[in-house]
């Protein structure tokens, strides 16, 4: 255990070696040699999900090493337990970041396979690591408006799933995966649905069941999912899985369920019963819904025959502040 635990001491010790001057004096096999101890740490930090005392003693270990770390360098930032998960990607970003990092480096991960990668990550992690060192942008997004690295995690978290899903033949390990993700989070929930969001654009059929799934299973966190994403982000999810568009749909009609008008207001409002977290507002909902229906075919049909039958199923009114559904569908056409 002290020779594991020490190991990871000098794991997050290299970590901030990384995005030091001195990276500068590392050559082809030094590279090789960080990527082999990062990919280490990931085989740590998988084994630790099985395993309690050592994810105990792994937690210990890396929040001293952080804490001494940060005494001695004043710009140091702490590496999370969960970042253990993507120790690999986490070092290439930072040699990529490194402006002291020799041209060589880059040139390792364009054309050497054996860096410890997946075959299929390395075009991916080098083309947008290096596709944002080069813009000099810190704001740069994709089409579907996520940052560049949360769709390198969210790309690398699909990955995991799928790896686990053939090797374990069974959906339960992958939960299990998303529980860990979860656990490591330390409550940083919308970083965390970014990457998931990243995740099912990346993902296959199955695997994107598996994460619906898993969202679907723990209590309101496909809801607070789907607050935490943009329309935009909402639309795009939509346009690319039937699976998503229907589940985001589900929740959008629960949203507008437990809204009651207000006669003196004029207005849709929360029910009482709501608490502020699940507060969602009349406007919020038409926003939502605005969004699916300007994203084309088929999302758009879809949508309309949706909320057309909503209307139906709730009395069929076309009188203002009787059905939600009729006012929606009355302001939708203005």
């Amino acid at each position: 255990m002290d020779a594991v635990l020490g190991r990871l001491q000098q794991v997050v010790e290299l970590l901030a070696v990384s995005r030091m001057d001195c990276v500068n004096e590392w050559d082809h096999q030094t590279v090789l040699r960080a990527f082999e101890w990062a990919r280490y740490c990931e085989h740590i930090h998988a084994l630790s999900h099985s395993n309690p005392a050592l994810r105990s003693a792994l937690e210990s270990r890396l929040h001293d090493t952080n804490r001494r770390l940060r005494g001695a360098l004043p710009s140091y930032s702490p590496v999370m337990m969960s970042e253990l998960a993507q120790c690999q990607h986490k070092l290439l970003v930072h040699l990529l970041r490194n402006p002291s990092s020799p041209s060589s480096v880059i040139h390792v991960f364009s054309l050497d396979r054996k860096t410890g990668f997946d075959v299929d990550q390395t075009p991916l992690i080098t083309a947008k690591s290096a596709l944002k060192v080069l813009c000099s942008r810190s704001d740069w997004t994709s089409y579907s408006g996520l940052q560049v690295e949360t769709e390198v995690r969210g790309k690398l978290l699909e990955n995991r799933l799928k790896s686990t899903l053939a090797q374990c033949g069974n959906d339960d390990s992958a939960r299990n995966l998303l529980d860990s993700i979860l656990r490591d989070s330390a409550g940083k929930m919308e970083n965390l649905y970014d990457v998931i969001a990243a995740a099912l654009l990346a993902s296959d059929d199955v695997s994107r069941d598996v994460i619906l799934d898993w969202l679907i299973g723990h209590d309101g966190c496909l809801s607070k999912f789907c607050r935490s994403m943009s329309p935009r982000l909402c639309c795009v999810l939509s346009r690319e899985a039937v699976t998503f568009r229907r589940a985001y749909c589900d929740v959008l009609q629960r949203w507008a369920n437990s809204l009651e008008y207000d006669v003196m207001r004029g207005a849709w409002v929360p029910t009482c019963s709501i608490t502020s977290e699940e507060t969602v507002t009349f406007n919020v909902i038409f926003d939502r819904f605005g969004a699916l229906i300007s994203s084309g075919s088929p999302v758009k049909e879809e949508t309309e025959t949706k909320i057309a039958e909503l209307k139906v199923e709730s009395g069929d009114f076309d009188v203002k502040g009787v059905s939600v559904w009729t006012d929606l569908i009355l302001q939708l056409k203005v």
